[in-house]
């Protein structure tokens, strides 16, 4: 039987996952991503549409490592990293305009 992951919100900036990952907006510019004693810092920017409503680009680098660590990340994780990120914002009811 495969358990159903959970997300659960931590205020109005943050989500965790019963399956072990966290993403939490540090800021208007910063966002962290953690799983398993990792993490990993991204760019953000918001900005409003044209109604005021606030949406985010995320800023991808050019190269993907773990804090600390030297080695780049796999594209598959790569994808899954910012699968979960898109997951975190619809999670805290924020709009994702584009990943860059």
């Amino acid at each position: 039987m495969v358990m159903k992951e959970v997300l659960r919100a931590i205020g109005s900036r943050c989500v965790e996952s019963s399956a072990g990952w966290k993403v939490d907006v540090l800021s208007a510019a910063v966002l962290s991503y953690e799983e398993e004693g990792k993490s990993i810092r991204l760019e953000l920017e918001d900005r409003p549409d044209a109604q005021g409503e606030l949406e985010w680009i995320l800023y991808t680098p050019e190269r993907w490592t773990w804090s600390g660590k030297d080695e780049p990340l796999a594209g598959e994780k790569i994808s899954e990293i910012l699968n979960r990120i898109e997951l975190a914002f619809w999670k805290l009811d924020l709009t994702m305009k584009e990943i860059v």
